[in-house]
């Protein structure tokens, strides 16, 4: 059904998906997404490898959870107003998290540019 009604973006993306399940699982459990039900559903109609996609999912996971256990105190503390390092600490973690997912972002299309998609 994806293949027939989906069109030129959905095919697109469900090649990417299909032919790098690490990656694509990887960088969607890095972003805000949908809900892990509907996400593991996509995975499973793009036809990902299994193995891959579970790696990327455990991999992709840790760094949220890892900002949620060291940060989510210190998250509270700027916002009850007690901390201004705290604040600046947090938005440079931020902007480096941004830098992260930009520059794989470049690097994917580099990738899928130089492979000719």
């Amino acid at each position: 059904m994806l293949e027939r009604h989906g069109g030129k973006t959905v095919g697109r993306l469900t090649r990417f998906v299909g032919q790098n399940a690490f990656y694509a699982s990887f960088m969607i459990r890095n972003v805000p997404s949908a809900p892990f039900i509907v996400v593991n559903m996509a995975f499973g109609a793009a036809r990902a490898s299994f193995p891959g996609f579970l790696a990327g999912c455990a991999l992709g996971v840790l760094p949220k959870t890892a900002l949620v256990a060291f940060f989510g105190g210190s998250f509270m503390t700027a916002v009850s107003g007690d901390g201004v390092w705290t604040s600046a600490i947090l938005a440079g973690v931020a902007l480096a998290w941004l830098g992260l997912m930009l520059g794989v972002r470049e690097w994917v299309r580099r990738r899928e540019k130089a492979r000719g998609d």
